[in-house]
């Protein structure tokens, strides 16, 4: 009698209609590839160890809105770029990476270009409007470390 491979060993043989058998593979011969991070990727700091960019957080307040997008200069002004999160009471908001510079943008609420009532600067756009600016700082080198 021949002796089976262990592969071999792990098949079953199914019966199949009019009298024809099938060979698959039995469970604990296959396994599946499992995912090794749960939950969304997104452009977090960790996917980018050399960058300076830092997480800057949006937030827009209004209970009654169905959608809140951010689109500015960071995004080429496509608000569907940036979506905004509910969260409770109203509170909307997006974190988004940034290296150092200013940015400008605005916030889309039902369809609608809304300004950020917390912006801290404002610059007039080509709309007869005003864009909100955000500036994000670089951070301090680290000091020299001597031998």
């Amino acid at each position: 009698m021949k002796k089976s491979s262990s592969l071999e060993e792990k098949r079953i043989r199914e019966p199949r209609a009019a009298g024809t058998k099938r060979t698959t593979l039995s469970p604990k011969a296959v396994k599946p590839s499992l995912p090794t991070r749960s939950g969304p990727v997104g452009l977090l700091e960790e996917h980018f160890p050399d960058s300076e960019a830092h997480a800057m957080t949006f937030e827009y307040f209004n209970p009654d809105a169905r959608e809140v997008l951010v689109a500015g200069s960071f995004n080429g002004w496509q608000p569907k770029a940036t979506p905004m999160s509910k969260q409770r009471e109203g509170r909307w908001s997006a974190e988004i990476l940034l290296p150092p510079g200013q940015y400008e943008y605005r916030f889309v609420v039902d369809g609608q270009w809304r300004d950020d009532p917390l912006a801290a600067r404002f610059v007039a756009n080509s709309y007869g409007g005003l864009n909100c600016v955000v500036e994000v700082k670089a951070t301090a080198a680290p000091p020299a470390r001597r031998p």
